[in-house]
């Protein structure tokens, strides 16, 4: 049987945590990222807004924001091709329609711009 090593890395890590500030503890979950995070991060005092819910895991739609999409082309009559054009991207029409239908990869950049776009198209009146 192995002699055992001592402390182990979550074991310091916990040690460290205890003996940290507030600011240095909120720097650290800055750097580590929401999507390491094990448990949902705590809300200060503001409500959830459009823009801080998931729109995908890595360069993947979820299937909530699928039906968020169709919805907003439903609505508005366009297609994904219209949508990529809004977004500023309109070579990446194809790649929209395979992540829609096909659950395919979208580029990180195209995402970002879909979490502004779904918000405002959300947001307009004629919704």
């Amino acid at each position: 049987m192995p002699k055992p090593r001592g402390r182990t890395p979550l074991a310091k890590l916990h040690k460290h945590w205890k003996r940290a500030s507030p600011e240095e503890r909120q720097a650290f979950l800055d750097q580590v990222g929401p999507a390491q995070s094990t448990r949902p991060a705590r809300r200060q005092a503001h409500q959830e807004t459009k823009s801080d819910t998931l729109i995908a895991n890595g360069r993947y739609l979820l299937p909530a924001t699928v039906r968020r999409i169709e919805a907003i082309m439903v609505t508005r009559r366009i297609g994904p091709s219209d949508v990529v054009e809004d977004l500023g991207y309109p070579d990446q029409a194809v790649a929209l329609t395979r992540a829609l239908t096909q659950q395919s990869s979208l580029r990180l950049a195209i995402i970002a711009a879909l979490t502004a776009w779904i918000d405002e198209n959300e947001a307009r009146p004629d919704r």
